[in-house]
């Protein structure tokens, strides 16, 4: 509000108006149902997940090379 011209002073109120207006019309727009959760009924997985060594990670020159030039 410090630096505005003259043409902008009114900027704000027709703004505020729409703002207004649009309030008004979402508060008699019906709110959509909120979807089911699985919050009392997670879902669970037996298999177990397999161990990895750091050996079993190939590491390749060009994303390392990538990695340092990063750096």
């Amino acid at each position: 509000m410090t630096h505005k011209i003259g043409e902008a002073e009114q900027w704000l109120f027709e703004f505020l108006d729409r703002q207004a207006a649009f309030d008004e019309l979402m508060s008699k727009e019906p709110m959509p149902p909120k979807k089911p959760t699985n919050v009392h009924n997670p879902i669970t997985c037996d298999t177990p997940t397999p161990k990895k060594s750091k050996e079993d990670f190939e590491v390749m020159d060009e994303d390392e090379d990538y990695a340092l030039s990063l750096v």
